[in-house]
């Protein structure tokens, strides 16, 4: 562990006791998630090491954290951790995916006070693809945390879609348009 994570980790109450396990909420809010992390916490601080950034929820976990911070020291933490739990937002997967970081996806939904279920469908579809853990219910975080840590996850690789259109745009044409002017 290097970086702002080992800062905090020396800075904080639980320093030397193991691996980081972060979890990101983004700026909203996602209590049941948080408060489920805390619970394992308390529990077994050396097990759940957690460090969270914890939006704008009213539950105030026991482990360190933040309600938010700068992407770049979002990156450098989740980087660092041994482990991400994140919600399901489009971004935050892209992400943890160019990190090819081990991640259990926990996606917000109707019945954890969301307005929609969005989230729900790529999430499925990342753990389908083998680059995420799926955790519909945060209930089950603790046997997720432990399918995690044994898991080797795939990253296939996609092609850049801006890299594949700026060639195509580049070469010119390829066929004749169909469109006919009438002068």
């Amino acid at each position: 562990m290097g970086g702002v994570a080992s800062k905090i980790w020396t800075e904080s109450e639980i320093c030397g006791v193991g691996a980081m396990i972060f979890v990101t909420v983004s700026t909203g809010h996602f209590d049941p998630l948080i408060e489920e992390c805390d619970r394992l916490y308390q529990r077994d601080p050396a097990l759940f090491s957690f460090f969270g950034q914890i939006g704008s929820g009213i539950h105030t976990p026991k482990f360190p954290h933040k309600k938010t911070m700068a992407p770049d020291e979002l990156e450098r933490l989740m980087e660092e951790a041994e482990l991400v739990i994140s919600h399901g937002g489009t971004g935050m997967l892209s992400r943890l995916y160019r990190l090819k970081k081990k991640t259990i996806v926990i996606p917000k939904q109707i019945r954890y006070g969301e307005a929609n279920d969005g989230q729900v469908e790529l999430a499925v579809k990342w753990d389908e693809l083998g680059m995420a853990i799926l955790c519909m219910d945060v209930g089950e975080l603790e046997a997720k945390i432990n399918r995690c840590r044994d898991t080797q996850f795939y990253f296939p690789s996609f092609s850049s879609l801006g890299t594949h259109l700026s060639s195509r745009l580049l070469s010119g044409p390829k066929r004749e348009s169909s469109v006919k002017v009438n002068v």
